[in-house]
Parts: structure tokens; sequence; C-alpha cells
């Protein structure tokens, strides 16, 4: 540290100053060669909707509503859309020389009148699925709605995934996340009375993750 003094001060001043100094110092211990970090960042990774006006994909044979003025989709047991992100923590891989824990956060937001969920696949480069978010999806309960169709609350779900050690280790190759979100479907959801508001309605997915590691830096 650079110390500056006036002039003037008295001998007997400096004396105190270089015995008090040496003193202080001469029990202070060496710097280590390596020093250890262990930093934390969060982002963003993407945020997909659900809403009709997008493609949407159906499973199950179509028996549901079958008697209703309903759409091609209602008639089925699940309606869902995919959306791909691109995820890279090649550079917090790179950057570090330990990887300690990943988490994602996924926050679900339902307008509909319908039971919502999501499901989150993780791939490399060659399309491969490295790992998946949930063992069962991750669900949102059906939303209330008035008789005219405006939404009397959206209902909401947040889930935090983490991956220790064993896991983490597979994410160094991810590539993309893909993220299915949909809406099961049931007669008594979906009527012919109520299906004219449906267009209003989104089903939201956001993710987020956070990752610890560990970072050795040589004096």
């Amino acid at each position: 540290m650079r110390m500056i003094f006036k002039i003037g001060v008295k001998t007997s001043i400096w004396v105190v100053f270089i015995t008090s100094l040496t003193c202080c110092t001469k029990n202070i211990e060496p710097l280590p060669d390596t020093v250890s970090f262990a930093p934390s960042i969060s982002l963003p990774v993407g945020e997909g909707e659900f809403n009709l006006s997008k493609s949407l994909e159906t499973l199950g044979v179509p028996v549901v509503n079958l008697t209703e003025n309903v759409p091609d989709w209602a008639k089925h047991s699940y309606v869902y859309i995919q959306d791909t992100f691109a995820i890279n923590l090649n550079e917090v891989y790179n950057q570090s020389d330990l990887i300690s824990y990943i988490m994602i956060r996924v926050n679900i937001w339902n307008e509909f009148p319908l039971q919502g969920n999501a499901q989150i696949w993780i791939l490399d480069n060659g399309q491969n699925k490295l790992d998946s978010l949930f063992a069962q999806p991750a669900s949102v309960p059906a939303a209330e709605i008035y008789s005219n169709g405006n939404v009397v609350g959206t209902k909401f779900e947040s889930y935090k995934v983490d991956f220790d050690q064993n896991r983490v280790d597979l994410w160094q190759n991810a590539a993309t996340a893909v993220v299915r979100a949909g809406l099961v479907i049931t007669e008594e959801g979906v009527t012919e009375q109520n299906i004219q508001y449906f267009d209003r309605y989104k089903l939201k997915v956001q993710l987020a993750a956070r990752v610890d590691f560990k970072t050795i830096k040589n004096n």
C-alpha cells in the first residue's frame, strides 16, 4: 500500500511508526500460492407461451367432446406446443475448475380453465437427450373464469430442480432445452359455452438457471 506523509514530521514519530509497523507485520503469514473463488451466477434460459394462435400438437385418440361443437384439438386428451431454447454454459465450464451445482427454476402461469403442465428435456448438439427435468410433468391447476370468460385469477406454480455433482457433468454438452407446454383436456373444462373465450388465454413457462462453480487462480 502506498502511504504519503507530510514534510516536517519529527524523527521520533518516524521511529514510532516504523517500530509499530514491524510489530504488526512480523506475524502475518505469506499469501498462498493459489487462491480459490467460488462464485455463483444466475441467468435466464428462455420463456415459452402456449396459446391457440400457435400450431398445436395433440396426443391421444379423439374421444373427448365428440358430440360437442368444439375444435378438433379439444377432442383429444392432451394438446401442447413445443419450443426450443439455446443453452450455452461452455464459457462457465471453460473458465472454471469445477461446476459444483446447477439449479433450474421453472415458473408456470395458467389462464385456461384446464390443468396445464410442462416438461423440459436437455439435448446435446446431436439432438440426443442428456437429461429431463421432471419424472412426471410439472403441473399447474386450472384457472377459474367468470361466465363472460374473464379470468378470476391466474394460477401459478414454481418448481426448483437441483442437479448435484453426479448430474452436473451431463450439462457440459448441453446445447438446447426443449420445453413442452400443454393442457389436459376434460369435458368439464371445454364446453360449447366457454370455448369462444379460449383465444384470450395463455399458458406461460419461464426457465432460469443458477450455476455454482469454483475457480483456482495461481499467484
